[in-house]
């Protein structure tokens, strides 16, 4: 190298000397390993290691060992002094780190993870300062991802300090420490480290109940800004680097998931949150880029409005200084609940008032206080192992609509909770392809993939049904005495239910919490119960079975509870609502209720709280249809709703016939409320699907035409500053309106959408209103010619607001044109279209559309190898592309087709349980053809006529 290009070098590269020099002053006591023999070298590049046939996977009987995946414990780290540069011209990132450990049993074997790092050097030394030789380090290949120092003697008990040198790249990955472009062509970099990814950043016991404390420092460009979870309390400029040197205060105790770095050219707006005298007031900070600071004023508002609502109902302090939010451009998921500096994907913090909806406003919402709720239950307390991950998300789910409804009332999230959350998880829940709330994973795939329904939205079904019979209040003070109790810990199941317990036991004293919560969270399914008349007048018998999508589907009794559980049930007659919950015990043949004297009808599980079905005979159902048809205000909306959902998938299990259940939709020509309808639009898609090739098709869009009419003539398109609800409401019959074709619906789209394209960017244009653009441009666009198409290309290149783009990139998918979707298809590859975190939903929104199915079929399945290598099969959302993308297969080709391409790429990484998922699912719509097509069709024939 000649000397100009060596002083270039060095310019370029001064803090990768600066660490050399480092890792040589601190090697100094351990130049005797250059005479260990060849096999022991200490320091293995990662990125040569790769290519080397020394670098072997490691195999043992260990392998089916459920701790072969698990970190040994005789190590425990106490503290993390971190440092990281981020050169984000040439796409790397420089580190270091020092590890206090905590040696709690003798050992010669330092084990701990990383992965896709390059390790450059590693030291030991004892609490004397000592250095101690590492005889070799080996790096597994296997799922492990493992960084094992080999030390020459055994080291007894006491502290340690392991210091490593390494790097790694920030590009072509958007998890781990990764780079982010912005808009304006700038950059930023960020990390997202839930739940395996802090080892992708810097060498760590990547385990949560591995918490220790940290010392963070961030080099910057001194025009940007450095954030980390604890506050700044230096920053000094580094002439070797000409980069600022950010140190933050040392952590609270955490779990390297928890973990937060961003380096950015952003900009915030502050408010202080009052605590109302329960710990220090502090400062809640969101940050954006520049052009985007209006847009956070709305998850400001809710921000502080829920911190506040979550320290009042915790009665727990805040434990930090500090809390920061910051909306990133490419973020892989909707947010992440980093301690003290929680990551959004922009479309899930900014709103801009001019452009989102009431929808996008709620969705953004529920994201925020969903993530604050985090900051106690999960941060503050959080699960020893990824077996207990419900224990997080299951309560943040359930917490965000709490939180919501304490601080806006008038949304009625609480009503929403059934259609958003329970609906759809019930049926996944009644597939074999399901799996408990508390699941043994072991894998970095099979962790990321328990991030699915059952974990979020089963978790928070059950902690409603649990808060149902233990009374709110009662629920509020048991979980504040498990904050407290375990704070800066890391607990199980049990250790919440046994703070639940003592107020469990004031009611029900003669019960075993734990014993009926078991029987929830340690066995997947749920029961439908059966209601028959009793022996003597006003009485009923109820018993349980599984339910089961499939009623012939064959499995192994491997539960210790014989797919039973323990039931509580709610029950209201027409006359009056039963106060006392009745217990339905998992081994208990039947339960005894009782009704008042000449009462008409009887419906169980008041306002579906309770996670299970329930079926009545044929001539109760019947008596149930007529009270709806006749607006008894007994039924509830959120009954009335259950009522549709359940006998909807009565019907699908063949426990009743399929007329019964089209029959009680005739009914909702009488229904004014949100949450029924909500269940009636997926009761209609649904049906919609399985029909799309049939003779029935147009007839069923003829008979929700006539369902629909009373309550759209209703509806004033023009309306403005709706409330919230009757917002929702009207944008919900008027998009089924058009979806079934209902003609005036049908046309005013088509107008609307035309004289807005048309004139779009003229001086007199109009723009569509917020509430309405969705179903406009979607709706528009179905028989959208090329050029219009490319123009509405056109302007979602130049918008942007992310939640306009999200509205614009939805109709892109919307042409009936093959033509047009194979060109969408193809350009949505290139990021520099689309980003990667949206490629996928794009991909789904295509096949979504019957003209897009087989399209993106054939497209998966021939970019296959480069959707993996783009995404990794350690992706839950890759993984769970295929189940969206074959939902509406029905035939046995289809299905030999996708146990073809399965077998052709065995390797499913996180997707596995979601193969299972497709495949039951197809499995179920040939069933469904041929047990209830023709019925349906017959019914929808006789039926769709005014």
């Amino acid at each position: 190298m000649s000397n100009s290009k060596l002083k270039k070098w060095t310019s370029n590269n001064k803090l990768v000397i600066f660490f050399i020099l480092v890792a040589l002053s601190l090697l100094v006591s351990t130049v005797a390993l250059a005479t260990i023999k060849k096999r022991s070298c200490a320091f293995i590049e990662h990125e040569e290691r790769e290519n080397q046939t020394t670098k072997k996977k490691i195999n043992s009987p260990e392998m089916e060992n459920k701790n072969y995946y698990r970190l040994p414990r005789t190590i425990e780290p106490d503290n993390y002094r971190l440092t990281l540069h981020p050169n984000m011209t040439n796409n790397t990132f420089y580190g270091s780190v020092f590890i206090t450990l905590r040696v709690k049993q003798a050992t010669q074997r330092i084990t701990l993870h990383t992965n896709n790092l390059t390790i450059h050097a590693a030291t030991l030394k004892n609490s004397n300062n000592q250095s101690i030789t590492i005889l070799s380090t080996d790096m597994t290949l296997d799922k492990r991802e493992l960084l094992i120092f080999n030390l020459e003697h055994e080291i007894s008990q006491g502290f340690y300090k392991l210091f490593i040198l390494f790097a790694g790249r920030l590009d072509k990955k958007i998890v781990g420490f990764y780079g982010s472009h912005l808009k304006n062509g700038g950059k930023m970099v960020a990390s997202k480290f839930q739940p395996t990814y802090a080892r992708q950043t810097f060498p760590c016991f990547d385990e949560p109940d591995f918490k220790a404390t940290y010392d963070i420092t961030l080099y910057k460009p001194p025009s940007y800004i450095a954030l980390s979870n604890m506050n700044e309390i230096s920053s000094t400029f580094d002439k070797n680097t000409n980069m600022d040197q950010v140190t933050f205060a040392t952590s609270v105790p955490m779990s390297t998931y928890l973990a937060c770095f961003v380096v950015c050219d952003f900009d915030h707006k502050e408010t202080e949150i009052n605590t109302g005298g329960i710990g220090k007031t502090f400062t809640l900070r969101s940050f954006a880029q520049k052009q985007e600071l209006h847009k956070i004023d709305f998850a400001q508002d809710i921000g502080k409005r829920a911190t506040e609502f979550y320290i009042k109902y915790y009665e727990v302090p805040f434990p930090l200084p500090k809390l920061d939010m910051i909306g990133i451009p490419d973020y892989v998921s909707g947010a992440t609940e980093h301690w003290g500096l929680i990551t959004y994907r922009e479309t899930s913090f900014l709103v801009d008032e001019d452009k989102a909806s009431a929808s996008n406003k709620i969705s953004v919402a529920n994201t925020i206080t969903h993530e604050l709720a985090h900051m106690w239950f999960g941060n503050l307390v959080t699960m020893k192992w990824w077996d207990e991950v419900w224990l997080n998300e299951g309560f943040a789910s359930y917490m965000q609509v709490k939180a919501l409804d304490a601080i806006e009332p008038t949304w009625k999230v609480l009503d929403h909770f059934l259609t958003k959350t329970l609906h759809t998880v019930l049926v996944t829940d009644a597939k074999l392809s399901s799996h408990p709330i508390v699941q043994t994973v072991d894998t970095p795939d099979q962790i990321t993939a328990i991030f699915d329904a059952i974990s979020y939205n089963k978790g928070a079904s059950i902690l409603r049904m649990l808060e149902g019979f233990i009374g709110p209040e009662n629920f509020r003070l048991g979980v504040s005495d498990y904050l407290k109790k375990f704070e800066f810990g890391n607990t199980v199941t049990q250790d919440l239910l046994s703070s639940l317990e003592p107020y469990f036991r004031k009611k029900y004293p003669d019960l075993n919490l734990s014993y009926v919560m078991d029987t929830w969270t340690r066995q997947m399914g749920y029961p439908v119960l059966e209601v028959k008349m009793g022996d003597m007048p006003n009485t009923y018998f109820v018993s349980q079975t599984r339910f089961l999508i499939d009623p012939e589907a064959e499995y192994t009794n491997d539960s210790q509870f014989n797919y039973c559980w323990f039931v509580p049930i709610t029950f209201k007659t027409n006359t009056e609502t039963n106060e006392e919950l009745v217990w339905l015990s998992d081994t208990a043949q039947s339960v005894k209720l009782r009704g008042d004297e000449g009462h008409r009808w009887i419906k169980l599980n008041i306002n579906q709280v309770g996670y299970y079905r329930v079926n009545y005979s044929l001539p109760m159902w019947q008596t149930l249809i007529e009270a709806m048809k006749s607006k008894s205000k007994q039924l509830t909306p959120a009954d009335r709703s259950n009522l549709m959902d359940d006998i909807f998938a009565l019907a699908e299990s063949r426990a009743l016939p399929f007329n019964m259940a089209l029959n009680l939709t005739t009914y909702l020509m009488v229904e004014n409320d949100l949450v029924p309808w909500q269940t009636a639009a997926s009761i209609f898609r649904n049906l919609a699907d399985r029909l799309q090739n049939t003779l029935a098709y147009n007839n069923l869009m003829k008979y929700v035409q006539r369902i629909i009419r009373p309550i759209y003539v209703k509806q004033d398109w023009n309306a403005k500053n709706l409330p919230v609800q009757e917002s929702l409401l009207r944008t919900l019959i008027l998009a089924l309106a058009v979806r079934y074709q209902l003609p005036d619906a049908e046309e005013r789209v088509k107008t609307m959408f035309q004289v807005w394209l048309n004139r779009h960017g003229k001086t007199d244009s109009t723009p569509i209103q917020q509430d309405l653009r969705d179903l406009v441009y979607f709706n528009g666009m179905k028989s959208a010619s090329m050029a219009e198409w490319d123009a509405l290309w056109n302007l979602y290149q130049k918008e942007e607001d992310v939640q306009e783009k999200t509205k614009l990139r939805t109709a892109l998918s919307a042409p009936r044109d093959t033509n047009i979707l194979r060109k969408y298809l193809l350009m949505a590859w290139d990021e520099t279209n689309i980003r990667s975190q949206d490629y996928l939903t794009v991909v789904a929104q295509i096949s979504a559309n019957p003209s897009g199915t087989a399209l993106v079929w054939d497209d998966v399945r021939s970019r296959w190898p480069q959707l993996v290598q783009r995404f990794s099969l350690n992706s839950r959302y890759l993984g769970g592309m295929i189940p969206q993308i074959t939902a509406s297969f029905n035939t046995e080709l289809k299905l030999k087709e996708m146990e073809a391409f399965f077998a052709q790429y065995p390797e499913a990484g996180a997707g596995e349980s979601a193969r299972k998922r497709a495949l039951e699912t197809v499995r179920n719509n040939i069933r469904w053809n041929s047990y209830h097509l023709n019925q349906v069709t017959t019914w929808i024939n006789n039926n769709h006529r005014v």
